[in-house]
C-alpha cells in the first residue's frame, strides 16, 4: 500500500513511517524540513518529499506523482509555537488540512487519517455549553482552536464526498529527538539533559505541574496525573488506523499505557540514569494504568506497546548517542 505522511519527519509521523516501512508498505514522509534523526536505518526504503502543506499543489503534486492511496496527516505546530504564532498555525493547521482533504478528494485517496488531540472534546464541550450566553467561555488556547476546526472540515468532507475520513486523537506526546517533541517532551528533557550531568534537580509544584500545562493557561497546581503517550505508540496506532479494512466509527482516542504525575516520572528517570536526583513534590493521586479506546482496539487493534519507563528509556538512549534504538 502506498502511504503518505505528512509531517513525517516530525515525531509521531517519524515513527509512523517506520512502523509503515516494517509492515512493507511504500512510504513517502512529506514534510517542510526534511529531518532524519529517527529514520537514518531506514531512509533506503523512505521517499522523501520537501513540500509545504500550504501551498496546494506540492500536496497535489506528492500524491499524484506517487500514486499514494492513503494520507496519514500529523503534520501541525505544537502548543507552545501556536501560541506564538497564532497566524501560521491556522494556516498549516487549517488551511493545510484543507489542503491535504482537497488532494484526496481529488486524486482519489481512499483514505484520510487525521491527528488530532484528545483536547477538542473538552474544548468543544465548553464552546457548546456558553456559545449562546453571550460570550465563549474557553482559554485561550490557538493549538486546540485550529484542531476544532480541522475536525470540523474532516467532518464537513466526509459526508460531503463520502469520503473516508478518520481522526485519531492523541494524549500528550514524549519520545526522542532533539526539537520536535511535544509539550510535555520539551518539558521533561532539560530534566534528563541535567540528570545525565550528574546534576540534581529540585522541582517546585508549580513546575512540576508545568510539564502537562499548555502555555498560556494556569499550572495544573493539583499535581493530577498526566497520559503520556510514546511517540512509537502514536505512529504505529496511526498507520493501524490508516490501513484498518475493519472500521466503522471515524473518531477515536489513541490513549497511552499510564498516567502518572511529574513525581512519578522522576522515580523512573532515576532508576533508568544511575546516580540521577530528582526532587519534585508527590501529587494526592500517584495515577496509575488508563483503559484503552475499545473502539481503536476493536477496529484496527490498536493497544499501547509502551509504559512510561520504557519510552523513557528510548528517550535517555536518544540524548546519549544521539541515535534512535529501540528497546525490546
Amino acid at each position: 500500500m502506498n502511504i503518505l505522511v505528512t509531517g513525517g519527519c516530525g515525531l509521531a509521523g517519524s515513527f509512523a513511517v517506520r512502523h509503515a516501512v516494517e509492515q512493507g508498505h511504500r512510504v513517502v514522509a512529506f514534510d517542510i524540513a526534511l529531518k532524519t534523526d529517527l529514520l537514518t536505518d531506514v531512509l533506503d526504503r523512505v521517499d522523501l518529499v520537501r513540500g509545504d502543506l500550504t501551498s496546494a499543489p506540492d500536496i497535489m503534486r506528492a500524491v499524484e506523482e506517487h500514486s499514494v492511496e492513503r494520507i496519514l496527516h500529523t503534520a501541525s505546530f505544537l502548543t507552545g509555537a501556536a501560541f506564538e504564532r497564532p497566524y501560521a498555525a491556522a494556516q498549516l493547521m487549517v488551511m493545510g488540512t484543507l489542503n491535504v482533504l482537497e488532494a484526496a478528494r481529488t486524486l482519489g485517496v481512499k483514505r484520510v487519517v487525521h491527528v488530532s488531540t484528545g483536547k477538542t472534546m473538552a474544548t468543544g464541550a465548553q464552546y457548546a455549553k456558553s456559545a449562546g450566553t453571550g460570550g465563549i467561555g474557553i482559554s485561550p488556547d490557538p493549538y486546540t482552536s485550529c484542531k476544532v476546526a480541522a475536525e470540523l472540515l474532516c467532518n464537513d468532507y466526509a459526508k460531503l464526498y463520502d469520503m473516508s475520513v478518520v481522526i485519531i486523537r492523541y494524549a500528550q506526546l514524549f519520545g526522542p529527538g532533539y526539537d520536535f517533541a511535544g509539550g510535555s517532551g520539551k518539558a521533561i528533557k532539560p530534566v534528563v539533559e541535567a540528570c545525565l550531568r550528574g546534576e540534581t534537580v529540585t522541582m517546585s509544584a508549580e513546575e512540576a505541574s508545568l510539564f502537562s500545562t499548555p502555555p498560556g493557561q494556569r499550572p495544573n497546581r493539583s499535581l493530577s496525573p498526566s497520559g503520556l503517550l510514546y511517540a512509537k505508540d502514536a505512529g504505529r496506532a496511526g498507520v493501524l488506523a490508516a490501513t484498518s479494512d475493519r472500521l466503522t466509527d471515524s473518531v477515536f482516542r489513541i490513549q497511552p499505557m499510564e498516567a502518572l504525575t511529574m513525581h512519578g516520572i522522576a522515580e523512573r528517570l532515576m532508576r533508568i540514569i544511575p546516580g540521577g536526583q530528582i526532587e519534585v513534590p508527590d501529587g494526592p493521586d500517584p495515577g496509575g494504568p488508563v483503559e484503552p479506546d475499545a473502539r481503536a482496539k476493536e477496529q484496527f487493534g490498536y493497544v499501547p506497546e509502551y509504559d512510561v519507563e520504557r519510552g523513557l528509556r528510548e528517550y535517555v538512549g536518544f540524548l546519549k548517542t544521539g541515535r534512535y534504538e529501540a528497546i525490546a
